[in-house]
């Protein structure tokens, strides 16, 4: 009795310390040791992102040009500052956060042209080199 209730508490012990590892971003990025995220790649991501002023979408509102840089010298290089450029000016400024799984998300504002409320960005994911 006493080697079956040791053995269930390491059992449940083992359980609740993998859960608590699934969601902590910094573990995930250790353990899978990702390379580097290069500005290329980011900007190649946004790229994809359509136009996200009200009034500027459509199916000509991609992306023209993106530039995305980062003092951080992590693997993830979080934050981003990236300035891409629409088919009708401003360009927008995003700051954009590389999520370990390499998803973004960012917010921003047209340069220039404030808003009252951010413009969002978001895209899954930035390819390795």
């Amino acid at each position: 009795m006493l080697v079956a209730l040791i053995l269930a508490v390491g059992i449940a012990g083992t359980v609740v310390g993998l859960k608590s590892h699934e969601s902590n971003a910094q573990f995930v990025l250790a353990q899978q040791a990702l390379a580097p995220v290069g500005a290329s790649a980011l900007d190649a991501l946004i790229l994809t992102t359509s136009d996200p002023r009200p009034g500027y979408g459509g199916p000509n509102a991609r992306a023209r040009d993106a530039r995305c840089g980062s003092p951080s010298h992590g693997a993830l290089g979080n934050p981003w500052t990236c300035v891409v450029r629409y088919p009708r000016p401003p360009s927008v400024r995003y700051r954009v956060i590389v999520h370990a799984d390499r998803s973004i998300s960012g917010s921003g504002q047209p340069e220039g042209r404030p808003l009252g409320q951010a413009l969002t960005v978001s895209g899954c994911c930035v390819e390795t080199p």
